[in-house]
């Protein structure tokens, strides 16, 4: 066992005991799958329709707005991950404490508008396939 200051034998002894996923093809497959199979579900419409159909109309004139999206996206991600591991409560708990809780009304607000939205472009799309089938 490694001696390390900053743990605990206890800590340590559980941190010897912890097993490296299998490194062949099917054992990664079996660790990283189910984290696949999530990522697949957030492919939405902006990733299919959206994103080709700016890049075919406006070209390269929108190539920034990649590394600035991804980096709100990061810092978002990573905030949210670090406030849940540190306080054991999720964002809209955290929302909810606010005075007068106006974030988890805006919450609220705009992920019905989103889906309200969402669901009027899949019904759009729907009877457009059916219209020209």
């Amino acid at each position: 066992m490694a001696q390390n200051p900053g743990r605990t034998p206890a800590e340590a002894s559980e941190f010897d005991q912890l097993e490296l996923p299998d490194r062949s093809a099917r054992g990664l497959l079996r660790h990283f799958g189910p984290g696949i199979i999530l990522m697949m579900t957030g492919i939405g419409t902006s990733h299919l329709v959206t994103a080709p159909t700016a890049g075919g109309r406006f070209a390269y004139a929108l190539l920034w707005c990649l590394p600035v999206a991804y980096i709100f996206k990061y810092y978002g991600f990573e905030m949210a991950f670090r406030f849940t591991n540190a306080t054991g409560k999720s964002l809209i708990e955290a929302y909810a404490t606010a005075r007068g809780k106006w974030p988890l009304w805006y919450v609220l607000v705009t992920t019905l508008i989103q889906c309200a939205i969402g669901q009027a472009g899949r019904l759009i799309a729907a009877a457009a396939v059916v219209y020209y089938v």
